[in-house]
């Protein structure tokens, strides 16, 4: 398969040839490393991108989830194309970054005000800073497995073993400051009420690692109840759920309110940026007219790009559309058509493991537990699938036209077309048949 796989790709292996003497590690993000090199992609439009040898994929990874409306989409295109011609960054306020901020106020329950930053490793960034800035308090707690960005303060639970630093750089007091806690309400309660200096609970309201790890019926609704109970603020991280789960993200389908959210990704159309939004009184901390405790503004905060006009722009344009739903349900049908016949494939091999996911995402697992099985499961168990069964899931893919957003998953967009999905179905069974001939995937 390496070979084959070469062979049409030769560009874009002179290429990766070249990045390891200009990039560190020859990548600009660990995401992109892949086996036996990564693809250099010269273009995008709706769901299918093109390499640079002319190789076509149906994409699955769209932009890591930031592309609900598909690539290069005509309303976003316009938007930017209009906004680039009026300047690209004024390091001033526009009337842009507030109709963004209205339309964000108006679909998210939680967000009484808004402050844009860079990026969704940014928004948790100053959402951990607020919450440690108003409670007065050090601790945060989190869940094994999810992701909130490469922050130092949230880089502790990412990977197992979860209460470990995944990086090195990192000074050792920050897995003081997280305490990583298993999707269990009883244990977390069980923090809560023996120690005092918890600032704030931050996850990922899909589960770890946007739905890998689901978490359990009413979860959100019993940490709501639980902040409450110990005066502890409650910050959702829905920089990929956000505007894809519904127009008002998981918050509105769960009727939870959060005292903070952070979003990016689909915030922006698919450009850079992000924000925290959240109540006043936990957001005017970033007034510089406001004094608390001997400073002003109380929590510190700048950025050169945060609410740049071509963001703004594309964002406003993004927005417009999903607050109408329809795209969102688009996405959720043609995930929901390739978890049903993923799963009818594994049944017909006899793959050991199973298919599932929410909204407009796919997960497959590969391992020894049932799907009925799989709501008891942890993170450890989800997220540990051995890597080279991983890459060889992704490479067989790949090498077929089917380009998955990471691990053994994918997201669906509003440009997801029929002729996408049965593609993309027929891949995937001659993926099967190949890793199963090939003894590379486990079988019952």
């Amino acid at each position: 398969m390496d070979n084959s796989f070469s062979s049409k790709r030769q560009k874009s292996k002179e290429l990766s040839e070249k990045a390891k003497n200009l990039i560190a590690g020859g990548i600009t993000s660990e995401l992109r490393y892949a086996t036996p090199f990564p693809i250099f992609i010269s273009k995008a439009k709706g769901s299918r991108k093109w390499d640079v040898d002319g190789n076509e994929y149906i994409d699955y990874s769209m932009g890591s989830a930031a592309l609900l409306l598909g690539h290069s989409h005509e309303a976003i295109v316009e938007a930017v194309n209009l906004q680039v011609n009026q300047g690209t960054l004024y390091s001033s306020l526009t009337e842009k970054e507030l109709e963004w901020a209205e339309l964000i106020s108006g679909m998210y329950r939680s967000s009484e005000r808004v402050r844009f930053v860079g990026s969704g490793t940014e928004a948790n960034i100053l959402a951990i800073r607020l919450a440690r800035a108003f409670t007065g308090r050090s601790k945060i707690i989190r869940f094994e497995g999810h992701f909130h960005g490469w922050g130092d303060d949230t880089n502790v639970g990412i990977k197992f073993p979860f209460d470990k630093k995944v990086s090195h750089g990192l000074p050792d007091n920050v897995v003081d400051s997280s305490i990583v806690c298993p999707a269990d309400l009883q244990f977390v309660e069980d923090v809560l009420s023996q120690n005092k200096d918890i600032a704030a609970i931050i996850l990922e309201p899909s589960g770890a690692s946007w739905g890998t790890v689901p978490i359990p019926d009413s979860f959100l609704q019993g940490l709501r109840k639980l902040c409450d109970l110990y005066d502890v603020l409650l910050i959702f991280d829905e920089v990929i759920t956000g505007f894809r789960w519904s127009p008002g993200g998981i918050q509105e389908l769960e009727s939870v309110t959060p005292d903070l959210t952070t979003l990016a990704k689909n915030l922006t159309g698919g450009l850079p940026g992000g924000c925290v939004s959240g109540k006043s009184e936990l957001m005017d901390l970033l007034d510089p007219s406001k004094e608390f405790k001997g400073l002003q503004a109380g929590v510190f905060h700048r950025g050169t790009f945060n609410a740049n006009p071509l963001s703004a722009a594309s964002g406003i344009a993004a927005l417009e559309i999903f607050k109408l739903g329809e795209v969102q349900k688009k996405a959720d049908m043609s995930a929901e058509k390739l978890r049903q016949n993923f799963s009818k494939i594994f049944k017909k091999y006899e793959i050991s493991g199973f298919v599932y996911g929410e909204s407009s995402t796919f997960h497959v697992f590969l391992g020894s537990h049932k799907k009925e099985d799989f709501t008891s499961l942890h993170a450890r168990e989800l997220k540990t699938i051995p890597q080279s069964q991983v890459l060889d899931f992704q490479l067989s893919l790949r090498s077929r036209g089917v380009d998955l957003m990471s691990y053994t998953g994918g997201v669906t967009s509003s440009a997801h077309s029929e002729e996408d999905i049965e593609m993309t179905i027929n891949a995937f069974e001659e993926s099967i048949v190949e890793l199963v001939k090939n003894d590379k995937i486990p079988r019952l």
